[in-house]
């Protein structure tokens, strides 16, 4: 068995700004893939996340997670910040036209709908672990074994000369 290349991607933030693959490269990073605030299970799922993401961080791990909603409707996940209401301490990022979960292969052709998707890529750009499925992933204490055990298999960078 060999990683698969994580397909490439660029998408915005609720901001409007850009986020790339090509923005993480060189540094582990872990894609979750939700349907947005309208899913409940995926609002689950991100406040799952949410704490272990100092976790992840120390293991050189980022989060992205990608959305089906529109930039406009990012916004609308945490409509009023001044309530201090929670945020999330990793990047969501817009992808309403579903062209990235297609890439992931996190979408159902037959049923004609996205899937939940959770893809850890290393810093070379590899797809080390995944699941796709119709609920959303949210074992963080497996993920973060997994991730220790499979980046530890991850070869050194190579620096330019």
């Amino acid at each position: 068995w060999k990683p698969s290349d994580a397909p490439e991607w660029k998408l915005r933030n609720k901001d409007g700004k850009p986020l790339s693959l090509e923005d993480y490269r060189g540094k582990p990073i872990l894609l979750v893939f939700h349907l947005g605030k309208s899913c409940t299970h995926c609002m689950e799922q991100l406040n799952e996340f949410a704490p272990a993401t100092d976790k992840f961080n120390q293991l050189g791990v980022n989060i992205v997670a990608v959305s089906t909603d529109t930039v406009t409707g990012l916004k609308q996940t945490f409509p009023d910040v001044s309530l201090n209401t929670k945020q999330f301490s990793f990047p969501l990022v817009s992808d309403a036209r579903l062209e990235i979960f297609k890439a992931y292969r996190a979408y159902d052709d037959f049923e004609e709908t996205p899937l939940h998707g959770t893809f850890l890529i290393d810093r070379q750009g590899l797809v080390r672990w995944q699941d796709i499925s119709y609920e959303p992933f949210t074992d963080v204490e497996f993920l973060l074994e997994e991730s220790k055990r499979l980046l530890a298999q991850d070869p050194p960078q190579v620096t330019q000369r």
